[in-house]
């Protein structure tokens, strides 16, 4: 009884989104006007990987990007963080409103699978890259943790329950809700605390876990994605928790990996990404100090004229968000996300 209720419920929502659309009051053409729009996506792989892909909210198949692209493309004027940006706060007047689409992490799976579907839809990029990873090749560390948890968990039971007792994971909770308490407590750490608590349950869930599959950019393709006209820009050094770094690492983390990235790819770069959304007052002012433009952080909704510079909001977008209660991709309720407006809870 209680699933038929809450399928009613979720079938009446949709009734009302697809009203709400038809009519106009949520098409973004028409309610995000005066707006800048930022959205995010972050991994993006074929279907069968996407699956395998342990950080469910991370990642969207390369058809439901396609998807997302042609309803963005209908609905805006889509351009890079630094040109949409720019046209914005000058005032500059487009048929639709002005929409920067942006991709975090610098993972290979952006070059791989997110290029050639930009290049088909037409639509330019800002991807932000965090330099040591690129440089390195080494996994960021969320995904080394989700990959360890998810994998090794599966192979060695003994030590995913203590991961669970550790955490206060309920023992019956699914494999993904221990994913999620590990990455949750992660970022509660200083660096150097989460670099040890990484490590530490890497080893006993039987060591790097990351399929042949996965990995980062190198700076060849960093260079190709600028040379086909998408934007690069900054997601720090190490993709730290900003918040929790001293001066020296802060510097480092701003101002170093744009000096970096400058050289590497001989492009300005203009725009910053706070890793995690964590900044304050302090971090602000580095960023600003080292020379960049603009900053996004992971705060919901479109940005108004009077939105500040170096804390502009952004719109996750995932394709299960993105679904109707018949499981199918459904433009009345990316609408309804992207307009500011708060749909009933779904999942």
């Amino acid at each position: 009884m209680t699933t038929a209720i809450s399928r009613a419920r979720l079938l009446a929502r949709d009734a009302l989104l697809e009203a709400c659309y038809r009519t106009g009051a949520t098409r973004p053409d028409r309610a995000l006007r005066e707006r800048l729009t930022i959205v995010t996506f972050h991994r993006v792989l074929p279907a069968e990987l996407a699956r395998e892909y342990p950080i469910d909210t991370l990642a969207v198949t390369t058809e439901e990007l396609a998807w997302c692209l042609r309803f963005l493309a209908d609905h805006f004027t889509c351009a890079t963080l630094r040109d949409a940006s720019r046209a914005f706060a000058s005032g500059e007047a487009a048929r639709r409103p002005w929409l920067a689409v942006t991709f975090d992490d610098g993972q290979r799976d952006n070059f791989e699978h997110a290029l050639p579907v930009l290049g088909r839809a037409g639509v330019p990029a800002t991807f932000f890259v965090p330099v040591d990873a690129v440089d390195t090749g080494e996994p960021l560390w969320h995904d080394r943790l989700a990959w360890a948890v998810a994998r090794g968990g599966a192979r060695d039971r003994t030590a995913a329950a203590a991961l669970r007792a550790a955490l206060g994971v309920d023992g019956e909770a699914p494999a993904a809700a221990l994913v999620r308490r590990a990455l949750d407590h992660a970022k509660r750490l200083d660096d150097r605390a989460r670099a040890e608590f990484v490590a530490r349950w890497e080893a006993r869930l039987g060591g790097p876990a990351r399929p042949a599959w996965d990995g980062m950019m190198t700076w060849t393709q960093v260079r190709a994605l600028a040379a086909a006209g998408h934007e690069i820009g900054s997601h720090s050094m190490s993709h730290a928790i900003l918040t929790s770094c001293d001066d020296r690492a802060l510097e480092r983390e701003t101002r170093a990996s744009r000096d970096l990235l400058r050289r590497r790819t001989g492009c300005d770069v203009e725009s910053f990404c706070y890793p995690n959304g964590d900044h304050d007052a302090r971090v602000l002012a580095a960023v600003r100090r080292a020379g960049y433009a603009r900053a996004v952080t992971t705060r919901w909704g479109p940005n108004d004229r009077s939105a500040p510079e170096f804390a502009l909001s952004r719109c996750d977008i995932q394709g299960r968000t993105s679904r109707s209660a018949r499981g199918t991709l459904s433009p009345a309720r990316l609408a309804w996300r992207l307009t500011g407006r708060s749909a009933p809870r779904s999942r």
